[in-house]
């Protein structure tokens, strides 16, 4: 085969697998980025709330505390969404909702096919990953791993077969019935919203805690959309075929000028190319339990500590007494 044709063969291949790991990359940097942000937002709201919603009595303490663990809420419950997880009984959340709170029941989107988060798999669709719960309710670990802590689930995990998947959710037949219903995180914004408009008479802040949540609910948008649109199947499969062509030709090139060398010359070629494929693989999705994926759970817990830390240290706005108020 002529040199200068394998040599033509290279470049397409190196730009196939530039743009596939630039492209993962980017989703990659973009979640994180849309996670800070979301975290940040999450902070001045608290912020705004606990300084600038001010109390009248117990009540109303009360009423600002349940208010505040509920952006908590948030940011652990898009986490859960964004892996595929849905309820209100999960580990870490449980408690952060108060009694009472009336919740649809969202089971993720009908008629939607869900990339594995973390494993960039285009395998065989019927089977499931073990990385993350499966959709069957009768797997083991779609009971524990949303209800126990990360380090439990991890060490579980391990017990079982690691399968790669892609989930299908049933397909939703054209003119069918569909229920309402709403997913957790923004179920919780508009809880938030109506306490803020119920306050908002006298509140200097309230424009700038609705700021803050529909913030929220533009980076949740965005995250989804990271979360829902996996690189296109017949890119992954292109790709790893003309890789491994590449590889195949790559030996008759060079046997005249290199002898046996070839031998340990197309393995390392190979493994820097499947390498950089598999990268981009891996990290395409980063909301998973992967090793490589964002660390979420960490992310949550750094948020949760700085709001028990204003809950129990940070003196909150009290109702000016009406006899100042008229000085």
């Amino acid at each position: 085969m002529p040199e200068s044709l394998v040599g033509a063969v290279a470049v397409v291949v190196g730009l196939l697998l530039a743009f596939r790991t630039n492209n993962a990359y980017d989703r990659y940097y973009e979640g994180r980025k849309l996670f800070s942000s979301m975290c940040t937002e999450i902070r001045n709201a608290t912020r705004n709330i606990w300084v600038g919603v001010r109390e009248i009595d117990e009540g109303d303490r009360q009423e600002k505390e349940k208010n505040v663990k509920l952006l908590l809420a948030f940011a652990i419950a898009v986490k859960h969404h964004l892996r595929l997880e849905f309820g209100i009984d999960l580990y870490d959340l449980k408690d952060l909702l108060p009694e009472g709170l009336q919740l649809t029941n969202f089971d993720g989107n009908t008629s939607q096919e869900n990339t594995i988060l973390g494993s960039g798999s285009d395998e065989d669709p019927n089977r499931h990953d073990a990385n993350r719960p499966s959709t069957d309710s009768r797997s083991p670990l779609n009971t524990l791993a949303t209800r126990i802590p990360p380090t439990t689930y991890t060490s579980l995990r391990n017990s079982f077969s690691r399968d790669s998947t892609t989930i299908w959710f049933g397909a939703q037949e054209w003119g069918s019935e569909v229920d309402a219903s709403m997913s957790l995180p923004l179920e919780i914004i508009f809880h938030v919203g109506l306490y803020i408009d119920k306050k908002r008479n006298g509140n200097d802040s309230y424009g700038a805690i609705a700021g803050n949540l529909n913030s929220l609910v533009d980076i949740f948008g965005n995250l989804e959309r990271i979360g829902n649109t996996p690189i296109p199947f017949a890119y992954n499969i292109h790709l790893k075929q003309a890789v491994l062509i590449y590889v195949w030709i790559l030996p008759f090139t060079l046997i005249a000028a290199l002898s046996w060398f070839v031998i340990p010359t197309t393995v390392l070629v190979g493994f820097i190319l499947f390498g950089v494929e598999a990268i981009g693989a891996e990290i395409e999705n980063p909301f998973g339990y992967d090793k490589n994926d964002l660390p979420l759970d960490g992310y949550c817990k750094d948020l949760e500590a700085e709001i028990k830390y204003l809950e129990r240290h940070i003196p909150s706005a009290k109702a000016i007494p009406a006899s100042q108020a008229t000085r």
